[in-house]
């Protein structure tokens, strides 16, 4: 198996093609709302869980936060489950390096490289995501694993819960 990049400047995986890589791994699959243990995120701090109403998402801790954001990258749609946790808490796209915070979904800087990290490109696809943020979805960790929560719901007499009105 290819060694994956841990240095922000390295290779992510080992190719002769000049385009970056189409892998076919299969992401983790949910069990239920229990989405990954903690222990197997790795040393990226991210991983990819398929859950059966979400679609894919990149699920990780940061920051010792956990959390489980949509997948797909702004800037040309890399798997961002595939990516890393940075030092600072951010969530690292394979591809061109752009950050995200997991918090919120914002693009906190744009791709990197010397084509996508030219600085008027980059501030272009940053605003391009500035309006297409990632989705969050709210987790916690129980039982040593990263749970995705019920959506919380308004109920009509203004208090929230997490079941729906019949």
């Amino acid at each position: 198996m290819a060694e994956i990049r841990m240095e922000p400047h390295g290779r992510g995986v080992e190719t002769d093609s000049p385009f970056p890589p189409v892998t076919h791994d299969g992401p983790r699959e949910a069990r239920g709302n229990r989405l990954v243990g903690v222990e197997e995120l790795g040393e990226r701090g991210v991983v990819e869980v398929r859950t059966a109403d979400r679609g894919v998402l990149a699920v990780g801790v940061a920051g010792g936060r956990p959390f489980a954001v949509s997948n797909l990258c702004r800037h040309q749609l890399a798997k961002l489950g595939r990516g890393r946790v940075t030092p600072d808490g951010c969530l690292e796209c394979p591809w061109h390096r752009a950050r995200y915070d997991v918090t919120d979904g914002a693009m906190v800087s744009g791709p990197k490289g010397r084509i996508f990290g030219f600085t008027p490109y980059s501030h272009g696809i940053k605003a391009i995501a500035d309006r297409l943020p990632l989705t969050p979805h709210p987790v916690e960790v129980r039982d040593g694993a990263i749970w995705l929560l019920d959506p919380v719901v308004p109920r009509r007499d203004g208090d929230a819960t997490g079941a729906v009105d019949a």
